[in-house]
């Protein structure tokens, strides 16, 4: 079957488009593959379901957990992975992966750092390309937080991904130590004072029962109004003791749980398909650029009349 002949006006820019879509196909094999691996996390209040609660009372206000702002759990994840902590630890890991240098390149088995593979000196100068390299997206609706990491290894990328999830927990467990510790500080000096009370209360109700060992049954009114305030301060400052022990308990266990904070949903896969670049755009893009750059230098004359001369008055 013949195909029909094209116009003549657009035999050049369809060969000059075919060329350019060739060209631009053979530079783009040059662009080496970009694998992205991704990880998300769910809301989670992290220590908050036992923080400042131990189910009789708290001397002071429950504290400011990390991971339960008003304005969503996982804003704070977000900020931290955002850090200068988090991007310490990550450049700074070594990591074995396989690479290519170009789209056909033989795999090469390569170990360094993050740093070594963005090739900056230093953390000061690798802070830009790290952090479009290990992008955070979070769901304001559900609060759920992806992050991502792309580069031109997928093992590199789902080791990134995964030791930036582990830098966020180390960060939220040390985070939630440190407010146990600050909690059990105050606990135990509020605990002195009143143990001194208590000593003084104990001292106050002994004089008394001393003085008036039948107190209980006396037929003075007020001796036995004595005794029982005496008694109930007493009892009350007691229970206030006791309390603040099992409060105190609370917070030095916080302070020492390194338990898992957080609720991932999913740790990352080994990405299989790149991600970058998309080569059949490129090569559309170029097609179309070149042959309507082409058509419009054969037809300049009506590229003016429509487009030139009726902006002019």
């Amino acid at each position: 079957m013949r195909l029909p002949p094209l116009p003549p006006g657009l035999r050049r820019p369809l060969a000059h488009a075919a060329l350019a879509g060739l060209l631009a196909g053979c530079l783009s094999l040059l662009l080496p593959d970009q694998f992205r691996a991704e990880a998300r996390i769910l809301p989670d209040a992290g220590h908050a379901g036992s923080q400042g609660h131990t189910g009789i009372w708290a001397p002071t206000a429950p504290p400011v957990v990390p991971g339960t702002r008003e304005d969503g759990p996982t804003v704070i994840y977000d900020d931290i992975l955002r850090s200068r902590r988090v991007a310490d630890g990550v450049l700074s890991a070594v990591y074995e992966y396989g690479a290519r240098s170009w789209r056909f390149g033989r795999l090469r088995s390569r170990r360094g750092t993050l740093l070594q593979y963005l090739g900056a000196a230093d953390v000061d100068r690798a802070l830009g390309d790290f952090r479009r390299l290990l992008r955070v997206e979070r769901n304001p609706k559900s609060g759920l937080l992806t992050v991502t990491a792309e580069t031109r290894s997928p093992e590199l990328s789902l080791q990134v991904v995964r030791l930036a999830t582990e830098e966020l927990r180390r960060a939220l467990v040390d985070l939630a130590q440190a407010e146990g510790r600050n909690r059990a500080r105050a606990t135990q000096a509020r605990l002195e004072e009143v143990g001194a009370i208590c000593s003084a209360r104990d001292e106050a109700f002994q004089r008394f029962q001393d003085a008036n060992r039948n107190w209980e049954t006396s037929a003075s009114p007020n001796l036995r109004y004595q005794g029982l305030r005496l008694r109930e301060q007493l009892v009350l400052w007691r229970r206030v003791q006791e309390n603040l022990t099992l409060n105190q308990e609370q917070a030095l266990l916080e302070a020492r749980n390194d338990a898992q904070t957080l609720l991932v949903l999913d740790a990352g896969d080994l990405p299989r398909a790149k991600s970058r670049p998309h080569r059949s755009f490129i090569v559309f893009g170029a097609m179309v650029v070149t042959g309507t750059a082409t058509w419009a230098a054969l037809n300049r004359t009506k590229v003016h009349d429509l487009f030139i001369a009726k902006e002019k008055p």
